[in-house]
């Protein structure tokens, strides 16, 4: 028997993603959500994961957008002097390899915050992964995986996705054009360094945020592998559109947003992934 997750990512961020993340859940294939525990809609988030059962809650990383969950005094390379977060992923990635020592105390403040903030709401992740993939730099990731292991959470996110078999079931040169091929090149040589196993194959670093019901019905899981976790980007847009005081991350404005829920919502896009 194949398990499988489809789990949304940036749940907290905004109403939009929220309502999706509702919707997905209570009428759709989605089961499984990531939580930003300090996003201005994370408490709305908490309130659904707990109206939709059947939603298994992670928490998702996030060093890059709005505001530290650890004091600022505590992590003065991550924030600016209020506590809001100015690096992204390659800035994040030049710090640790310019001043380890330091991240790796600021790094593991904010990390064990986050963690902390997550189960001040009754909510035990099941896995952990990140905005913005962070939780793939080296030193995060050990630091991520030594907290998992503090506060028993089963499982990180390993960008694991097989370039050749998305080509095979997608097309060939799936994620070219829209960019996906050099964020997959990126954590690939990550993931190769980090020599990490899980039982669970990734999908949709070639399609991130680009996922549709077509791409959802040619998934399929290659043999080796008895679960698969694919990764989407639900939003309503329309909705947050009304909201741009409390966006945090002008991408969830995008109407691939939209189509990323319609795909969710269709029941039987995933009847072929074990073929």
């Amino acid at each position: 028997m194949v398990e499988i997750i489809v789990n949304a990512d940036d749940f907290g961020i905004s109403k939009g993603v929220n309502y999706a993340v509702f919707k997905g859940g209570m009428f759709g294939i989605l089961n499984s959500a990531s939580l930003m525990v300090n996003q201005k809609y994370t408490e709305d988030a908490v309130r659904i994961s707990k109206a939709v059962p059947q939603l298994k809650i992670g928490l998702h990383l996030n060093f890059t957008n709005g505001y530290s969950t650890a004091s600022a005094e505590k992590v003065p390379l991550l924030t600016d002097g209020n506590g809001k977060f100015v690096n992204g992923f390659i800035k994040l990635l030049l710090l640790t390899l310019l001043q380890p020592r330091k991240m790796k105390y600021q790094i593991w403040r904010e990390v064990e915050a986050q963690i902390l903030e997550m189960k001040k709401y009754q909510l035990s992740p099941v896995h952990v992964d990140g905005h913005r993939h962070i939780q793939m730099i080296p030193l995060f990731y050990k630091i991520v995986a030594k907290n998992c292991k503090k506060y028993k959470i089963p499982r990180i996110r390993l960008v694991n996705e097989d370039i050749f078999h998305t080509w095979k079931t997608q097309g060939v040169f799936a994620g070219i054009k829209n960019g996906g091929i050099i964020k997959y090149m990126v954590l690939k040589i990550m993931t190769l360094y980090l020599k990490q196993v899980t039982p669970v194959y990734f999908f949709s670093i070639l399609f991130s945020c680009r996922i549709t019901p077509e791409c959802m019905r040619k998934i399929r899981i290659p043999k080796k592998w008895n679960a698969i976790e694919i990764m989407v980007h639900p939003g309503m847009p329309e909705v947050d559109k009304k909201d741009l005081y409390g966006i945090s991350d002008k991408n969830i404005l995008s109407s691939n947003r939209q189509r990323e829920l319609e795909a969710v919502l269709d029941k039987n896009c995933l009847k072929d992934i074990v073929k």
